[in-house]
């Protein structure tokens, strides 16, 4: 005997079928293309977070530099660091105390940190950077620049730690940056 007993029966049969066949693939494309469409919203979403690290990393960096800088045309006198800092140049703090980087506020005082001068623009806030003399060597202190002579004065060498801090587009990005950076003083100061 045949499945179908009359040729339009079969007909409708199928027609049922090819209706729920076409609305299961309708619905695995719908599900392919949603995926599709939050994984490329979460790839923007990470390039864009990964270019604003990368801007507050050369935020940070520009800071370095320009810090280096002030180092190297200054007259460096160790009375203008201060324990409390002034105008972004401190003393070390006391072994087991707060570093002046990690002081509440030390990013948005004037007396805490200096801003860049010329900041790129696009960023949420500028780069800032403050400095702490941390000590001062003579020539015998310091073997790599013993003089020759010995009639010349000594020369002493002031050795600093710079931390610098840049913040991307947004204030979520933010870097911070540490070097070393000494710095020969003239013999007359």
């Amino acid at each position: 005997m045949n499945a179908c007993a009359s040729v339009e029966r079969c007909v409708q049969r199928q027609g049922g079928i090819a209706l729920f066949i076409s609305l299961a693939v309708l619905l695995l494309l719908t599900l392919v293309s949603v995926a599709s469409v939050q994984t490329m919203s979460l790839q923007t979403r990470l390039a864009g977070n990964a270019h604003d690290n990368l801007l507050a990393f050369q935020a940070a960096e520009l800071a370095l530099r320009e810090a280096e800088a002030f180092l190297m045309r200054e007259r460096l006198d160790p009375a203008r660091f201060r324990a409390q800092g002034s105008a972004g140049l401190w003393r070390p703090a006391a072994f087991g105390a707060v570093p002046p980087w990690r002081t509440p506020g030390v990013w948005t005082t004037l007396s805490g940190s200096r801003a860049v001068a010329a900041p790129p623009s696009g960023l949420a806030a500028p780069p800032r950077y403050l400095i702490e003399w941390l000590a001062t060597l003579d020539g015998s202190d310091n073997p790599h620049l013993i003089e020759e002579s010995l009639s010349a004065p000594p020369m002493r060498t002031a050795v600093f730690r710079i931390t610098a801090r840049g913040v991307g587009a947004t204030a979520n990005a933010e870097a911070r940056l540490q070097s070393t950076f000494a710095v020969r003083l003239r013999p007359d100061g």
